[in-house]
């Protein structure tokens, strides 16, 4: 992760926000760090959400509850007349639900669209002004423009 995540704090449940793609971020490591950081306490509800590097659209979200505080403490005896003793606090979170994921962007592109060209009496597929398929059968043309067909090969 090369991008610190922002955290949010809002009335209803605070937000962590990664902006970077959910694939890059080790949640199992992010996660008790920023628990430990913002102190939060066992039944806490938070939200994970994932933006693109420009925070202009939401990649994925999720609903988090801490479920888990423990605390310990650590004796260190590496100097038997002073022992240091530190409290170790430990946090779990579980997700709750299912992750959101936006739909895929759709590069105009790689839009298939039909048209009729009345000089060779065909219907046309076309990615963009790319010709793909010709055919007299209008159904044919669009199966294939919409994906429930593939484009016949020739013999």
């Amino acid at each position: 992760m090369i991008i610190a995540p922002e955290v949010i704090v809002t009335p209803d449940h605070p937000t962590i926000r990664f902006r970077e793609p959910r694939e890059k971020v080790d949640l199992d490591i992010e996660l008790p760090r920023i628990l430990h950081a913002q102190g939060w306490g066992c039944g806490n509800y938070f939200n994970v959400q994932f933006l693109s590097h420009d925070k202009t659209r939401l990649l994925s979200s999720a609903l988090y509850v801490v479920y888990q505080v423990s605390e310990t403490i650590h004796t260190s005896e590496t100097n038997p007349y002073q022992p240091i003793t530190k409290m170790v606090f430990s946090r779990k979170a579980s997700l709750i639900g299912e992750w959101w994921i936006a739909p895929a962007e759709v590069n105009p592109d790689e839009i298939l669209t039909v048209t009729w060209n009345p000089g060779k009496k065909l219907h046309q597929v076309k990615r963009g002004n790319e010709l793909i398929y010709e055919t007299p059968d209008k159904d044919i043309a669009n199966q294939i423009a919409t994906g429930k067909a593939s484009i016949p090969v020739a013999a």
